[in-house]
C-alpha cells in the first residue's frame, strides 16, 4: 500500500459490504489507504419493506417490487456486457475488504458504531452505502464526513438520481455528488459534483456503475484536499426533492431506459 504522505491523517470507511463500497474502498485504498473499515450489516428485506410501506404506501411498495422482481433482472442481462466494459474502463475493483482493522455492527446508529469510532479517532470518515446516519454518530467525533452520491444535489436525492435526471429529460444533470454529511438525507455542502452523459448501450442496471465510476474518480480527485483541510464547499441552498425506486408502472411509462 503507497499511502500519500501530504499530512498524516487517520481515514477510516464506514460502509455497507455490496459491491460499490468495494470499488470505493480499492480505489482509495492504494493511493491513501484506511486505517480501519466499519461495516454494517445489510437491511432485511422485511425491515426495508415496513420502512417502505410507511413512507410511500402498500400500493407504491407494491409496485416497487414488481419492478424489481420483473424487470430489473432482465435489465441487468441486457447491460451485462456494458457493466463489464465499465468496470474495466474504469478499472473498478470488486475484491473483497482486505484483512487488517474491520469492526462488524449491527447498524452505523447503534453504541457499537459509536464505540470503533471513539476508539479509531478518525480525522475523515469516508461513507458509502449504509443507512442514514444519526446526529448521535455525527456529532460523537470531530471527523469529517464524506460521502459519494449517485445522483446530482439537491436535485436528486434519495436512489437512482441517474434514471430520474433522464426520466426529467434533464440530461444535464446525471453524474455524481461528492458531499459533506449533514443530519438529512443528501442534503450535506457540496464539494464537487460530475457530469457525464450515458451510452446507448446503459440502462438501469448500469446508470449507478457509471455515475459510481465518475465518482470515484472525484473522491480521488478531492481527497488530498479533504486531507489537507484546503477545501471549499458550496451549500445546498434549496431542499431539492427526494426519489425513490420507481415503480413497474412508473418505468412502463416513463421515457428513460
Amino acid at each position: 500500500m503507497h499511502r500519500l504522505h501530504m499530512q498524516q491523517k487517520k481515514i477510516i470507511l464506514l460502509a455497507s459490504d455490496c459491491e460499490s463500497s468495494r470499488w470505493v474502498y480499492n480505489a482509495l485504498q492504494e493511493n491513501f489507504g484506511f486505517d480501519a473499515v466499519i461495516i454494517e450489516q445489510s437491511v432485511s428485506k422485511k425491515e426495508l419493506a415496513l420502512r417502505r410501506i410507511k413512507r410511500a404506501g402498500l400500493p407504491a411498495v407494491a409496485g416497487q417490487v414488481m419492478f424489481s422482481l420483473c424487470i430489473v433482472p432482465l435489465l441487468k442481462i441486457k447491460a451485462r456486457k456494458r457493466k463489464e466494459s465499465l468496470i474495466s474502463q474504469y478499472s473498478l475493483n470488486g475484491s473483497s475488504f482486505k484483512a487488517g482493522i474491520r469492526y462488524d455492527v449491527p447498524t452505523v446508529n447503534d453504541a457499537d458504531c459509536l464505540k470503533a469510532i471513539n476508539e479509531l479517532k478518525p480525522d475523515i470518515v469516508i461513507v458509502n452505502g449504509t443507512r442514514i446516519i444519526s446526529k448521535k454518530i455525527l456529532q460523537g467525533t470531530n471527523a469529517v464526513f464524506v460521502n459519494m452520491h449517485v445522483g446530482i444535489t439537491p436535485y436528486y436525492r434519495g436512489s437512482h438520481g441517474g434514471y430520474w435526471a433522464l426520466r426529467n429529460n434533464d440530461v444535464e444533470n446525471f453524474g455524481a455528488t461528492i458531499h459533506l454529511i449533514d443530519a438529512g438525507i443528501d442534503t450535506g455542502a457540496v464539494i464537487k459534483q460530475v457530469f457525464t452523459k450515458p451510452d446507448k448501450a446503459d440502462n438501469f442496471a448500469t446508470y449507478p456503475v457509471l455515475q459510481a465510476a465518475i465518482g470515484i474518480e472525484a473522491l480521488k480527485e478531492v481527497l488530498p484536499n479533504i486531507i489537507s483541510g484546503n477545501y471549499k464547499t458550496t451549500k445546498n441552498t434549496e431542499k431539492g426533492k427526494m426519489y425513490y425506486q420507481p415503480t413497474l408502472w412508473q418505468y412502463i411509462t416513463g421515457g428513460a431506459r
